[in-house]
């Protein structure tokens, strides 16, 4: 059975937390932390008990990513759980409360909104599966079979496609919204004997391309791939930093922004050249990430570190770290409101903190 570097970083970060919540006596209980699943940690209910920051949503368990309907103001979440979650919960940003609990395929992992059929596809990592969620009923209309791991899941705004990241199959899976069929599949640079094990995705609607990150590429380091969405094929593969995670694209500047979770870095590509232009050194395990259009601030959730590293796009210099989180994983900027909301994986919560 091959184990992805994704699976690998998440046990990695399993080993720091457990030492140092048995160095710092944070439990005093013994045998906290179960044994390692196949998909990756199981952090426990009974999480350390830190201040959250800002308003507290209780959602299912282990939440992951999330993504905001612009539709209805609506945050979809994935309640992960370590592959086993088999749940999405929905907010609404007037009331900072869950409205609604959709039973999906198992492993809901990351989450994109289409706005040109106000739909939420739902990237089931376990079940090789991607759920459509209606937003007007709350309720899966389809299940979308024929992927292999899909980790991330980006909407294409120009040609009103759904780009699908395999992990474990070295493609990219195109779906048209019209038909909610996979019209393409697209391979990705990798060596034989691996895979790049692409994880995160994000649109550039300013050149028309999707940017994946591809968590470990074995035979030549870690990148990003480059997605042309008018070919259907890769136009470029990008060196970035170790442990390429997931991707956020800044419309300000024209900037890709991507979490190299191992390295405790974000690496900052000029849309323009599809070339790094900047490193930035954040703090533990940076996981999530996501663009501020109200201030044109870069959040990255530091999950190793329980923190979000709050960049100026200005400068590409960390400006703030905000602490109180527990685990933080994903994280998405509602315009609406200009508010954060960030999962709490350890803790089963949503915080929401302002923009």
């Amino acid at each position: 059975m091959k184990i992805s570097l994704k699976e690998v970083s998440l046990f990695s970060l399993f080993i720091l937390l457990a030492l140092t919540l048995s160095l710092s006596g944070a439990y005093g209980l013994a045998g906290s932390y179960p044994p390692t699943p196949p998909c990756g940690p199981a952090l426990p209910a009974n999480g350390p008990a830190l201040p959250v920051t800002g308003i507290s949503i209780t959602v299912g368990t282990g939440p992951s990513f999330l993504a905001f309907d612009s539709h209805l103001n609506e945050i979809f979440v994935g309640n992960w759980n370590d592959c086993s979650g088999t749940t999405v919960s929905v907010i609404s940003d007037a009331t900072d409360k869950v409205v609604a609990t959709i039973t999906v395929q198992p492993g809901p992992f990351t989450l994109a909104f289409d706005s040109h059929n106000n739909k939420v596809y739902v990237a089931n990592c376990v079940s090789n599966a991607v759920s459509v969620i209606s937003d007007a009923t709350n309720k899966v209309i389809k299940v979308i079979t024929g992927f292999n791991y899909p980790d991330g899941v980006a909407f294409d705004s120009n040609l009103n496609e759904i780009f699908v990241a395999n992990g474990l199959g070295n493609t990219v899976s195109v779906i048209s919204d019209s038909t909610n069929t996979v019209i393409k599949t697209i391979p990705t640079p990798g060596p034989p004997e691996g895979f790049p094990s692409p994880t995160g995705a994000a649109f550039d609607p300013h050149n028309g391309e999707v940017y994946v990150a591809n968590t470990g590429d074995y035979g030549g380091g870690y990148t990003v791939t480059v997605i042309s969405d008018s070919t259907n094929t890769v136009i470029k593969t990008i060196p970035v930093g170790w442990d390429a995670f997931q991707v956020a694209y800044d419309s300000n500047n024209n900037e890709v922004y991507v979490t190299n979770a191992a390295s405790g870095t974000v690496s900052v590509i000029s849309d323009s050249t599809n070339t790094v232009v900047k490193t930035i050194s954040v703090q533990a395990f940076p996981y999530g990430v996501a663009f501020d259009s109200h201030n044109n601030y870069v959040y990255v959730a530091n999950s190793g570190s329980y923190s979000l590293s709050v960049i100026s796009d200005a400068t590409n210099i960390v400006t703030q770290t905000i602490t109180g989180f527990t685990f933080p994983y994903g994280i998405v900027f509602d315009p609406h409101t200009n508010q954060l909301f960030v999962t709490n994986y350890a803790l089963n919560t949503v915080s929401v903190i302002p923009g």
